[in-house]
């Protein structure tokens, strides 16, 4: 085949095939990836462009390697192929559509004489729907979003519970795998105060009975939802493999809605019971925001209705178009909800907080900025903003256009927690470093060396004291490699693997550059033990390499001393000392 014929014979089929490649979210070798494709480097490039857009920002390009930020949802016609032979249900993958709901019901409503045991999964849904006709929000690749038609010849107005049914096989699933999940009333997914997942089933009268069309859709990433707290499961778990877990929830569903369209829901009261999140607590429902019902959960009867007593009265709510709250979420009088943003050379973090506690923390790249004037626009309901910037002037300007308040800009001081800045120009003095060492206090009381390792690498000492001492700044790992290759004859080489004496010149520059930063550590240690006369010296890590260089550290080093790694330090000494003002 020539060149040409490779490059104009490929369609969405192999860009879904380079899509599922790259979910695990590891570096893939580029010639690597050609050979598995069957194109050269130019057809690579044409099934990049045609992978979603949020996949395609995600994807990092360098060195002969490919790699995704993150790990990716997607699904391959092919990994379902025994499974249909054994489970007797047809699993179609579809690549892009509407929504699974729509597309299947059409599919049933064609056909009103067919009997469906069929599913539908999209790796992107563009028009997903929620109860009460809300939005279903599943960026592609960051959510399982799939439908089942299953016919029934039960009297379709004894199916009503169904909703109840799927909520509770999902949850035994999302258990079976280790996310601890629990169920929200009727059908909502939940992690503690955030969703995790929901269900819509549509019923579709046929010639012989009715077919019930269950669209179901999980987080395996929180997205960005306007007032709500979400949640997804690869923060609870991100071992879990998407093909997996949606094998066994199909094969879960499908038994229980079978065994339900037999028995009815009385065989599933009491474990649906044991799997509420909001046994005996007090709630409210609302329809259409206003109040409609007041009490103490009791639990559902034999139909799945939720009973709820008020002043020894018990009430009936059938599953309708009304929705269940904790009574203390309608009151946010005095709820203190604040923003507060770590501004990076190459990205935005920011934390969501509310009564000074951590509930969500999110990135993006300065070139999708936007996502945080989305994430400010959906909770209107914060009061202020606190940030903290390494960056220049230009990046702070496009922050705080996406703000909707006021930034108050913290940055770099002489005495802040009770902690005193040794720098000698403290104007010169990078925030993020001192906001890490403002951290270090929530994690430790000993004297600490404190390392962030992003752009660049910094490694900080704080005495027991509460002396803030300086430090070392190193180039990051890139910025290392960087140097090597462009101002070195023949170093021009991808990243190898770290090998205590390496053999090959790939090899040699990973080590190199490892051997590097783990020395500055070991030193700054040594320094800081010899200034505590022999008190205990602790490691703190964090940044988007710490895990890297935690694993590399010697395995005595990290026996005979305190070392934990630490996400988003730079938050928490931005909270301590917002604490302050």
């Amino acid at each position: 085949m020539n060149q040409f014929d490779m490059t104009n014979n490929l369609n969405d089929c192999d860009a879904n095939t380079l899509w599922s490649i790259l979910s695990d979210g590891k570096p893939h070798n580029v010639a690597d990836l050609c050979i598995e494709l069957n194109t050269d480097a130019g057809g690579l490039n044409r099934l990049r462009l045609m992978l979603p857009e949020n996949v395609r920002e995600s994807l990092k390009q360098g060195d002969g390697f490919w790699q995704l930020r993150y790990p990716s949802v997607v699904f391959r016609q092919t990994d379902f192929v025994e499974f249909a032979s054994t489970e007797e249900i047809y699993v179609e993958v579809l690549d892009e559509c509407t929504s699974t709901n729509t597309v299947l019901s059409n599919r049933v409503r064609a056909d009103s004489e067919a009997r469906f045991c069929h599913a539908i999964v999209a790796n992107h849904q563009l028009e997903g729907r929620g109860r009460q006709d809300r939005q279903w929000i599943a960026p592609a690749g960051d959510a399982l979003t799939f439908s089942m038609a299953l016919t029934c010849q039960r009297p379709q107005n004894h199916t009503g519970a169904l909703p109840l049914v799927v909520a509770l096989s999902c949850q035994k699933v999302l258990q079976r795998f280790g996310v601890i999940a629990h169920i929200k009333w009727p059908n909502d997914l939940m992690v503690g105060n955030a969703k995790l997942g929901g269900i819509l089933i549509e019923s579709i009268p046929q010639t012989m009975g009715h077919t019930c069309v269950i669209g179901v859709g999980l987080n395996f990433r929180a997205p960005l939802v306007h007032d709500q707290n979400t949640a997804g499961i690869w923060q609870y778990d991100d071992t879990i493999q998407p093909t997996s877990f949606l094998k066994a929830l199909i094969h879960e569903i499908n038994r229980d809605a079978q065994f339900f369209f037999i028995y009815g829901f009385s065989r599933f009261q009491t474990a649906y019971i044991s799997a509420c999140r909001d046994n005996n607590r007090i709630v409210v429902i609302m329809q259409k925001d206003k109040v409609v019902a007041e009490g103490r959960v009791l639990g559902v009867d034999g139909s799945g209705a939720l009973m709820l007593e008020d002043s020894g009265n018990v009430k009936k709510i059938v599953n309708g178009e009304v929705s269940l709250r904790h009574k203390d979420e309608l009151s946010d009088s005095s709820i203190e909800q604040i923003l507060i943003l770590d501004c990076g050379n190459s990205q935005i973090k920011w934390a969501w907080v509310i009564n000074k506690e951590i509930v969500g923390t999110f990135r993006a790249p300065y070139s999708r900025i936007s996502i945080l004037g989305e994430f400010c626009r959906q909770h209107r309901n914060i009061k202020r903003v606190y940030g903290c910037a390494v960056c220049g002037q230009m990046k702070k300007l496009q922050v705080a256009e996406n703000v909707l308040h006021r930034i108050e800009w913290l940055t770099s001081e002489q005495v802040a927690c009770g902690i005193r800045n040794h720098y000698r120009h403290i104007g010169e003095h990078g925030a993020d470093r001192w906001f890490n060492a403002l951290g270090v206090r929530r994690f430790t009381n000993h004297a600490c060396v404190v390392i962030s390792c992003g752009t660049a690498i910094t490694v900080d000492a704080v005495t027991s004291g509460n002396q803030y001492l300086g430090g070392s700044i190193l180039p990051g790992f890139n910025l290392m490699k960087e140097a090597l290759s462009q101002n070195t004859a023949n170093l021009n080489r991808p990243f190898g693997r770290i090998y205590p004496f390496a053999t090959t010149t790939p090899n040699a520059i990973a080590s190199g550059i490892m051997d590097a930063v783990i020395g500055a550590i070991l030193l700054m240690h040594g320094r800081l033990l010899e200034k505590e006369e022999g008190l205990p010296v602790d490691v703190i890590l964090t940044g988007g390499g710490a895990s890297r260089i935690y694993h590399h550290l010697p395995t005595k080093f990290i026996t005979e001393n305190h070392v934990e790694l630490v996400e988003n330090l730079v938050f928490f000494g931005l909270l301590n000392r917002i604490e302050q003002l």
